[in-house]
């Protein structure tokens, strides 16, 4: 009897092992494909001058205080900050999956490779939405 249960036990787990292997590989492609779909646009801000890189924020909690610290910097100011923020890529695409209903913010995918230590290549979070652009910014010998 013990033989047929570890038997079984062994088997289920096996069961388990593939299920979630080859579902999570299914969900992996398809939610990358449907991310793909969604308008491509550039995250870069240019309110003083050349290009300038984004910041963004992954909880909607800062929206207030982000959206008061880039009200700011598109007046001139160099405002301060007290909310986790993460950094967007200038020169890589990001997908915009949709916005808050007043328009403000958007919420946008990036694939851009930031290494194992600083959380891989795939990044999810809220920017400014005067900070997207359909084009790529020019590059930094051009902005001189």
């Amino acid at each position: 009897m013990k033989k047929i249960t570890k038997n079984i036990l062994i088997g289920v787990g096996v069961f388990f092992v593939l299920f979630f292997t080859v579902g999570g590989y299914f969900i992996n492609k398809y939610y990358n494909e449907d991310v793909k779909s969604h308008p491509k646009m550039y995250c870069y801000q240019t309110f003083y001058g050349p290009a300038n890189t984004v910041l963004m924020i992954e909880n909607l909690k800062y929206r207030d205080a982000y959206v008061e610290f880039y009200d700011k910097v598109a007046n001139g100011e160099n405002p301060t900050f007290d909310f986790p923020l993460k950094t967007m890529p200038q020169y890589s695409p990001v997908y915009v999956m949709g916005y808050t209903d007043d328009g403000v913010l958007a919420d946008v995918v990036s694939y851009y490779d930031r290494g194992i230590s600083n959380g891989g290549s795939y990044l999810r979070g809220w920017v400014y939405a005067k900070t997207l652009h359909k084009d790529p910014p020019p590059k930094k010998k051009e902005q001189e």
